[in-house]
């Protein structure tokens, strides 16, 4: 008995650490499954972070790739033209055009492969350029691609020139024009120190309203002006003459800004009018030679006139000479020359997204030049002041009883006064007329323009715009103009003289404008190497309202009236700036010497590459 129950308690005892041992093992399995489970999670979290540190790290990259770009077109105006079409698909379907992988032989290795960026070892980008829009509107499209890892990521941006177009008014020096004004002084700047005969400043005044930033290299000086958008001058001050009211800054604090310089010359815009040169100019412009007359028609036409000219379109060869180019493809766009020549002018569609430059007449033929007349003149010269000495009596000049004084574009107009001055051009002596210094030519390259303006165009001037009439735009959303004059942009404000003292005027006024009468101006202006102002802006009464609606770029401050906290005559100012200009410009508009380039929009799109350098496809199977 007591054997049989001894047995039992041993089956007891084992059967017991059975259990144990089971309960062992499934505990240890469970523990197992956690670990396991653990390990799982964390190696998968540690795959999602350094995912998510390449998916950021890529579009880190693609920035340094925008501002390494950004930093090489800043320093180089030039670098737009350089690049690749190769494995670059947004070069080659924007018809992107190129010199190049770099200046001078040299080889941007971002534009065919990746970069590393800068202190870093896992990050890389490369970039692509669509330069089609630069020469129109001063527009650079970049596309660039980062990558880190095996993820790239590509932004789209634009990028556009700090120049004279981002702002309302821009100025070079705030004095005047001393040949204007007739002042005997020298162009400083108004914060230079330790100089003398400094010309004396212009100021806004308190009719003044300025809707758009504004800047200058010197500084302002404002009576009781009104500032809707920023004001940026060399050192952040604006000065206050003695006696004015303070002016309204609803733009911001004045301030300073770094210096932004004016090409001294506009003639390289001559050569946008070249056939010669398919990569660099693929759409030529109209090239007119001498005094011409524009009249835009408001209905998409302007009707030419331009007796001087003789080829619309050129080409140039190795020793510099000029030759007539396709001859009908240049009439269909400019006008033929017999159009041109006549009385009637030719009537054409204003240039789609192009240049129209008007050029001095050549006075020298070496070498070779289409447009050289030598001792021959335009019909129905025969009596202007190009070729026939002038007698000036009274006020009046005449070559005989019943012969006016003309420079062949039709001023001065009857009753006009003329001081018969003369002035020595080309060794040739030629006579003035106005007020001032500031002349018609029969030879300069002079525009003379007005009416209302449909399209996208920009007419440049080797020497004077003058604006004879209101130059408005059809559709305010839709038309863009840019007027740039090398001597000046002039609103054309004529006199008369009433009294005389041999040959000078002692009582003048105004002979179109009887006071309070508005002008208004829709366009980007520039003047390289003069000033936007109004002739005879000392005379007769006050005016009415100037309204610009675009920009102003000069080297010097132009006058329009004077006067201080009251304007006593010339114009009120109503300056308003084109937003439009922010991301574009008018086609082949005049450009700073050197400047910083911006991002104007800036987008993420599709990654166009693969990690391996491979471009990235569409569904269809396209590379992006």
């Amino acid at each position: 008995m007591n054997r049989l129950f001894r047995a039992a308690l041993r089956r007891a005892h084992d059967d017991d650490r059975g259990i144990v041992l089971a309960n062992v093992i499934i505990f240890g399995t469970v523990l197992m499954m956690v670990v396991a489970g653990l390990l799982v999670l964390s190696t998968s979290g540690a795959v999602k972070s350094a995912s998510d540190r390449d998916y950021q790290n890529a579009v880190a990259a693609a920035y340094a790739g925008l501002a390494d770009y950004q930093s090489k077109i800043s320093n180089d105006n030039g670098y737009a033209v350089y690049g690749t079409t190769a494995n670059a698909q947004f070069s080659s379907t924007a018809n992107a055009v190129f010199q190049g992988l770099g200046p001078n032989g040299t080889t941007n290795p971002a534009f065919v492969g990746w970069v590393g960026v800068p202190k870093t070892n896992d990050e890389w980008y490369r970039y692509e350029v669509d330069n089609s829009q630069y020469a129109a509107q001063g527009i650079l499209k970049v596309r660039v691609t980062g990558k880190s890892g095996m993820t790239t990521r590509s932004i789209v941006a634009n990028l556009k020139g700090d120049g004279f177009i981002n702002y309302l008014y821009f100025t070079n020096y705030e004095s005047a024009q001393p040949s204007i004004t007739g002042a005997n002084c020298t162009s400083n700047y108004q914060w230079q120190t330790n100089v003398s005969n400094t010309c004396g400043y212009v100021q806004f005044a308190a009719r003044d309203v300025l809707n758009g930033p504004i800047r200058t290299n010197d500084t302002f000086t404002s009576c009781g002006a009104v500032f809707n958008g920023s004001v940026e001058d060399h050192d952040g001050t604006v000065n206050r003459p003695s006696g004015c009211a303070s002016s309204t800054y609803l733009g911001g604090t004045p301030e300073s800004a770094a210096y932004l310089g004016l090409p001294a010359l506009n003639s390289n815009m001559s050569q946008e009018a070249r056939a010669d040169l398919p990569t660099l100019v693929p759409r030529p412009g109209c090239l007119y030679t001498g005094p011409t007359t524009v009249k835009l028609n408001g209905d998409g036409t302007m009707t030419v006139r331009s007796p001087w000219t003789k080829a619309t379109q050129f080409r140039t060869a190795a020793d510099g000479s000029t030759s007539a180019s396709d001859t009908a493809r240049a009439a269909s766009l400019c006008g033929t020359v017999s159009a041109l020549q006549s009385a009637n002018g030719a009537t054409i569609p204003t240039l789609p997204s192009n240049l129209v430059f008007v050029q001095d007449v050549p006075q020298t033929n070496t070498p070779t030049n289409v447009n050289y007349w030598g001792s021959a003149f335009p019909s129905g010269f025969s009596n202007t002041y190009c070729n026939t000495k002038v007698n000036v009596s009274n006020g009046t000049a005449t070559t005989s009883a019943t012969s006016t004084y003309s420079n062949g574009a039709g001023y001065p107009v009857a009753g006009e006064w003329m001081n018969g001055g003369s002035y020595s051009q080309y060794g040739t002596t030629f006579w003035r007329t106005g007020s001032v210094s500031d002349t018609y030519s029969c030879t300069e390259g002079d525009v003379f323009l007005s009416g209302g303006f449909s399209g996208a165009m920009t007419i440049a001037a080797s020497g004077t715009i003058w604006l004879t009439g209101n130059v408005t735009y059809v559709n305010a959303n839709t038309d863009v103009l840019g007027l740039v004059g090398q001597d000046a942009v002039e609103i054309w404000n004529p006199a008369k003289c009433s009294s005389f003292s041999g040959t000078a005027c002692t009582s003048a006024s105004l002979l179109r404008r009887n006071g309070g009468e508005d002008f208004e101006v829709d366009a980007g202006i520039a003047s390289n190497a003069g000033t936007f102002w109004n002739q005879n802006y000392d005379l007769g009464r006050p005016l009415g309202t100037l309204t610009v609606k675009g920009s102003i770029a000069q080297n010097w401050r132009g006058i329009v009236a004077t006067g201080g906290g009251t304007i006593s005559t010339g114009f009120a100012k109503d300056y308003v700036y084109d937003s439009r200009f922010l991301t574009t410009a008018p086609p082949k508009f005049l450009q700073p010497v050197s400047t910083s380039y911006g991002v104007t929009t800036q987008v993420e799109v599709q990654p166009a590459f693969q990690a391996n350098g491979v471009c990235a496809r569409t569904p269809a199977g396209v590379c992006r």
